[in-house]
């Protein structure tokens, strides 16, 4: 038997459509998916009828005017009532049967003209998964737009182009896409990969309790002999910072602060470490900012230096980020007040109206580019 196709909710007088509404919120509720049939109590039923508003207008019998309501719905195909009804003097059905939704019918999407070098993603565009089309159609309009090729780390260059190509529905984090993308011709392999969109990966900081007092490793190090501590929030920045040091600097260590962990780590640092100064640089979000404003209350507490903001090094990323919805709720404005007076003055007003939108700005804006060919952020080393 064919099940008939349920109408457009639109085409719904408002009582049955907003019963229909809460009937599908108790499904969700109830941890049960959209797409199959869902089994409701009586009880639920009319505990949801009883929430809308203005539901009987003239003052009928109650249980008549839900009767209507439901056949209507069933009309529609959108319920069905079970057989076995209730005793009453109106009969109802003990249960009833919420129909699937309609899986929504994804449009084909149009293959691009592609940039010379990917025009063979044309014969992998019909076997792509919609990740992968989304991935490939970001990629190729990035190449099309005469990018600056000059090699970078690959969370910088995926920022670069998801973060300007890529809808923020693809990509919420745009930074960590080749992270996450491992299938396919081109994601499953990444020398292959790194040669098309110019980029090298950079190992991460190895960890440890304390900060050595001699590199380790080359990565994780003492950077020079002064008394300053740059603690940065991730891992590839901390490299690009490291990597693009000048010379002649006031930096003892810089630290990868691994995230919130840094809160924690902070505490590590003792009196032989002979550090007069702590400065940070995150991601301008919620926890981004959060992270460092608890790290120095932590260290007021020990006796350490506060946890300053490396002034110049936010505003490249004021300058050159684009925001992005943040994983965490907006914040309200006394909140963000709070929070963003650990910055400068002249940053506030613009990292309050993120923290207010719900929107992020990530570090690695500010790249290895970005510090191989400018010296204005030795300010903040100096």
């Amino acid at each position: 038997m064919t099940q008939e196709t349920p109408a457009p909710t639109s085409e719904l007088p408002r009582r049955e459509r907003e019963l229909l509404a809460l009937l599908r919120q108790w499904a969700k509720d109830n941890k049960r998916s959209a797409h199959t049939r869902t089994q409701i109590p009586l009880e639920a039923v009319l505990k949801a009828f009883q929430t809308i508003r203005n539901r009987n207008p003239e003052g009928h019998f109650e249980p008549t005017v839900l009767s209507d309501v439901l056949e209507v719905l069933e009309q529609h195909g959108l319920i069905k009532g079970f057989q076995e009804r209730t005793p009453d003097q109106v009969s109802l059905p003990v249960k009833i049967w919420l129909l699937p939704e309609k899986r929504p019918v994804r449009a084909e999407e149009p293959m691009p003209r592609w940039q010379h070098e990917l025009n063979w993603l044309a014969r992998e565009w019909q076997r792509a998964t919609p990740k992968q089309r989304a991935t490939y159609t970001a990629l190729n309009l990035w190449r099309k737009s005469d990018p600056d090729l000059f090699a970078v780390p690959i969370r910088e260059r995926a920022l670069e182009i998801f973060g300007t190509f890529g809808s923020e529905t693809d990509f919420p984090m745009p930074e960590k896409t080749f992270d996450e993308l491992k299938s396919g011709p081109l994601f499953s392999d990444p020398d292959r990969l790194d040669e098309i969109i110019r980029t090298f990966r950079p190992p991460p900081p190895l960890l440890t309790e304390t900060f050595p007092l001699k590199e380790a490793d080359g990565r994780y190090r003492r950077v020079g002999t002064g008394d300053v501590l740059l603690v940065v929030e991730n891992a590839t920045t901390w490299w690009s910072l490291v990597e693009c040091l000048p010379e002649q600097h006031r930096l003892g260590y810089v630290a990868w602060g691994l995230g919130s962990t840094f809160r924690a780590s902070v505490r590590a640092i003792t009196a032989e470490h002979r550090v007069s100064e702590i400065r940070y640089f995150g991601d301008l979000d919620l926890s981004g900012v959060r992270i460092p404003l608890k790290a120095s209350h932590t260290a007021s507490q020990l006796g350490l230096p506060a946890v300053r903001p490396t002034e110049v090094l936010y505003e490249a990323l004021l300058g050159l980020g684009r925001p992005r919805i943040a994983k965490e709720a907006p914040a309200d404005a006394a909140e963000a007040a709070k929070l963003a007076s650990w910055l400068p003055a002249q940053h506030r007003a613009d990292t309050m109206n993120l923290l207010v939108q719900g929107r992020r700005l990530a570090q690695e804006w500010v790249g290895y580019r970005y510090l191989t060919r400018n010296t204005d952020w030795y300010t903040d080393i100096r």
